[in-house]
Parts: structure tokens; C-alpha cells; sequence
């Protein structure tokens, strides 16, 4: 009975629990004439936002196989408007990265997509890299041109020489106008560069630059040089196959030339050691010649085939003992600026020149003041200029005196009209010895329209600027508007004078 009763309480407890938790209903009375609320479907719908997207009717998957991937979408880029780069030409865009640079033509591919391979096909660009660039980025570049070549310049250095072998048939395909290779580095036996004889199949050049250690061969017949060439530049070049006469044909078959320098040439070995044979340069239409070397190859100027020449300069570097200056001088008679080197001659080279030079406006001489026959040779010079404006001199490594020139002497050389024109008398490297200071006081005391007189000494000449320009200026003038100047030249400076 006890435990019958224990059971009923533990059932009416759990009933009580129960009932507490359920909520209280509440009968709500609508009255006789109202109707219980129509609840709404879309009431105990749920939210669109919590709405499950409906399965598409898809086609059965097949075992097996993959389902094709549909292609991304572009955007479709608007049209360029009006007036825009873009909207050009592709002829007009390419005629536009002709005038750049390379790097900057090469660097416009990054632009737009029409932009990514237009520098290659613009007409005439300008291939040009500077010292120290790795050859291959010039063979990357030639791969992908396809456009005609207006110039090309390269250093080469020691050990990418044979890249010019490939380079010049490939300008020569592209019609290259301006071509400058110099082949850099110390030289030493066997580091020339031998050019093939591609280099003459080059017809469309007008300017050629080579230097450095380069050797030209012999030209294939009726292609010794070139019909549109106006400038030439060779420096350090060898002519092993055909020494001078080879030079004188590319130069003579050159016919348009107007610049040309000679700097350093080497030729055959038994030209070398048997001597030269005179040769003339002959060119109608040249205007500037610079000839530089440290021996005589016997090349000969004559006033018939240079009748252009306006402005040369020729350095031999004393080694002229069998030269006719009487001839050269006489050749270079058309002349408005030279640049030459009197020898040092126990006579006088220039005794009896006839020709005048009407045309020398500016005469720069490297010559010595050490003995009488260099004295005279100056005044000779002086007497066939008469619309002279401006001399130099340039004093060569200083010698002691042999004899001393009084302004007396150069006095009794004077004629009429001497330095008349004269505006600029410049010396360079004086020591201020006896027959220096001569020649100063009588072009001061001759030249009445002077208006500068330049003094630069030496460092150890033994006279202060104060002491020269105190000296000088006791000299009779008769110029009264000419400005004097005195100054001091280091030795380092001399040493760059002397190898210019």
C-alpha cells in the first residue's frame, strides 16, 4: 500500500510540472457576427531571404565524363574617341616611333595591345645603344626589326667582336644609312676584328664610323665604295689585303663625300718595310679632311681633286722627311680653317711659296720657336694670308733656343698688308724665351685691327703673369683696342694639349 501511494504522488507531481510549463490559453469571443481571421498562406511562408533556390532541370550526369567549361566573358572595350592616339593610323603611329629613341620605341609596347609590336616595323629607326651594352640585346633586337635600319651604333669589347660578322649582312638587307661599330678594349696581337667583305654591300650608307682594331678587307671588284656616302671616319683601321691603294679607291669611289678622317691607319707589311707609294685623295664634293698619324703613308692633296675643302687638319707627328710641304701647302690653297704641323727642318720649307690663301679666316700652327729657318717658315705663311682673322700657335715639347730672332729680323720681313685682318693671336706652351717673346711684340706692332692677345705658359717658366703681362704691355700696338691676357698651364693640361 505504501508503495502504491509513493507512485500516484510522483505521478501527480510530474503532471503539475507540466501543466506550469504550457502556456495559458485565452478563449477569445468573436461574437455572432464576426468570423474567426483567414490566415494567409504567404503569412507562414518563409522570407525570400531564407528561401531555398529551386534545382535546375539538369541532364543527367554521364559517367565518366567531364562537362565543358563555358568561356569567361570579355568586356568590350569602348572605341577610341575621337581625336585620341589610338584612333591613328598604324602608318602614322609607326612614322611617330621613327623619331624616338630605341629605348623609349621599345618601351611603347607596354601602351595598349595595338601598341605591342609596332616598334617593330617603324620605318627608319634609329638602332643605337650605348658603351657597355650586352651584345645580345643588339641580336635580340635585329631579330625581331623588320623595318628599315636608319642608323646603327655598338661598342664592341673583347670577346663579342665575331657578332659583326652576323650584324653588317643583316643591315645591309635593311638599307642602313648611318653604321658606327667601334671595337673597344686594350689591343694585343690577334685582337683585331676582320670584317667580311659584307661591309661593301652595305649601298645605302651615308655615314660610316670605324674604329679600334678593325681590318677591312680587299672590296670585291666594282664595289670598292660607296654611292650615297657623305662622311667617313677610320681610326685605328688596318688594310692588310690591299694597303693604300684600296684606301684610295673607297675614298675615290665615294663621290658625294664631304667628311673624312684618316686616324692611325696601318697597312701591308711590305709597305711597311719598302716604303709608299704616293697616292692622292680625290674627292670633288669634301669639305673637312683630319688626317692623324705617326708616319708618312705618302697620301698627297692637290687642288684639283679637293676643290670643296674648306677646313683641314693634318698631324704626322713630326715624321715628314720626305714630305713636299711646297706641294701640300699649294694643295690646300681653297682652305678657310687648317690645322697643321711645320716641320723642323734645318732650311726653310715654305722658301718661294707663290699660291695665296684667300679664303683662311683661322691658321693653327704646332710648330717651334728654337731656330731661324721655323721662324721664317711662319712668316711665309703669314705673307699668302691676307684676310687672316685668327693664328695659334701650339709650341711643341720646348727645345733650348740655337739661335735668338730679334723683332729686327722679323721686322725686314714685313710687306704690305701683313696681319692687317688679324683680330686673335693665341700661344700656347710658351716658356717665354727670347724668340717667343719676338714674334709677340711684332704681331703686336703689325696687326692694327687686334683685339685679343692670349699668352698660356708653362708652369715652370720662370717669369710670374704679373712680370709677362708688365713686359708685354711696354710693347708698341698698333691695335689701341687689343685686350691682353697671360695665364698659367699645368702640366697635366700640356700633356692633354700635346696628344690632341
Amino acid at each position: 500500500m505504501a508503495i502504491f501511494l509513493m507512485g500516484f504522488r510522483s505521478r501527480q507531481r510530474h503532471s503539475l510540472a507540466r501543466t506550469k510549463c504550457e502556456p495559458r490559453r485565452r478563449k477569445r469571443d468573436y461574437g455572432a457576427s464576426r468570423s474567426p481571421p483567414v490566415v494567409s498562406s504567404l503569412a507562414t511562408a518563409r522570407p525570400p531571404s531564407f528561401a531555398t533556390p529551386a534545382t535546375p532541370n539538369l541532364p543527367p550526369r554521364v559517367k565518366g565524363k567531364k562537362m565543358e567549361a563555358s568561356p569567361p566573358r570579355r568586356k568590350l572595350r569602348p572605341p577610341p574617341p575621337p581625336g585620341a592616339v589610338d584612333s591613328l593610323p598604324p602608318e602614322i603611329l609607326q612614322q611617330v616611333l621613327s623619331f624616338l629613341p630605341l629605348r623609349d620605341a621599345v618601351r611603347t609596347s607596354a601602351v595598349s595591345r595595338a601598341w605591342r609590336r609596332l616598334w617593330e616595323s617603324a620605318p627608319g629607326l634609329a638602332l643605337e645603344w650605348r658603351p657597355g651594352t650586352d651584345a645580345a640585346v643588339a641580336d635580340g633586337v635585329l631579330a625581331r626589326y623588320s623595318g628599315p635600319v636608319r642608323s646603327f651604333e655598338f661598342v664592341l669589347h673583347q670577346g663579342s667582336f665575331w657578332r659583326a660578322d652576323g650584324w653588317v649582312p643583316l643591315l645591309a638587307a635593311k638599307g642602313v644609312q648611318i653604321l658606327k661599330l667601334h671595337f673597344g678594349g686594350h689591343w694585343h696581337e690577334g685582337s683585331s676584328n676582320c670584317l667580311g667583305a659584307s661591309i661593301f654591300s652595305c649601298r645605302e650608307l651615308t655615314s660610316l664610323d670605324l674604329a679600334d682594331d678593325c681590318v677591312i678587307p680587299a672590296a670585291p671588284p666594282g664595289l670598292a665604295g660607296f654611292p650615297k656616302l657623305t662622311k667617313l671616319r677610320l681610326s685605328s683601321i688596318e688594310f692588310p689585303d690591299s694597303g693604300v691603294r684600296g684606301l684610295e679607291a673607297l675614298i675615290a669611289e665615294s663621290p658625294l663625300l664631304e667628311e673624312l678622317l684618316l686616324d692611325r691607319l696601318y697597312f701591308t707589311d711590305d709597305e711597311h718595310s719598302y716604303g709608299f707609294e704616293e697616292w692622292v685623295i680625290r674627292a670633288p664634293n669634301l669639305r673637312s679632311l683630319r688626317i692623324s698619324t705617326s708616319f708618312d703613308y705618302m697620301w698627297q692633296i692637290i687642288d684639283s681633286e679637293l676643290p670643296s675643302v674648306e677646313d683641314v687638319e693634318i698631324l704626322t707627328g713630326g715624321d715628314t722627311d720626305n714630305r713636299d710641304f711646297m706641294k701640300l701647302f699649294t694643295g690646300l690653297a681653297r682652305a678657310r680653317k687648317l690645322h697643321l704641323e711645320i716641320p723642323y727642318r734645318d732650311v726653310n720649307a715654305l722658301e718661294g711659296l707663290s699660291c695665296t690663301f684667300e679664303n683662311l679666316k683661322d691658321l693653327s700652327l704646332r710648330t717651334k720657336f728654337c731656330s731661324l729657318p721655323t721662324m721664317l717658315c711662319k712668316i711665309c705663311i703669314l705673307k699668302n694670308a691676307p684676310n687672316l682673322e685668327a693664328l695659334k700657335f701650339l709650341i711643341m715639347w720646348p727645345y733650348p733656343e740655337e739661335v735668338e730672332v730679334g723683332v729686327d729680323l722679323l721686322n725686314a720681313q714685313w710687306i704690305e698688308g701683313l696681319l692687317d685682318n688679324l683680330k686673335t693671336f693665341t700661344i700656347y706652351l710658351a716658356l717665354c724665351q727670347q724668340n717667343e717673346m719676338s714674334f709677340i711684340e711684332f704681331v703686336l706692332s703689325k696687326a692694327p685691327r687686334l683685339q685679343e692677345l692670349r699668352v698660356v705658359v708653362l708652369r715652370n717658366c720662370p717669369k710670374s703673369n704679373e712680370q709677362l703681362l708688365e713686359e708685354i704691355t711696354r710693347y708698341r700696338k698698333a691695335s689701341p683696342q687689343v685686350n691682353l691676357f697671360v695665364s698659367r698651364l699645368e702640366i697635366a693640361n700640356y700633356l692633354l694639349l700635346q696628344d690632341d
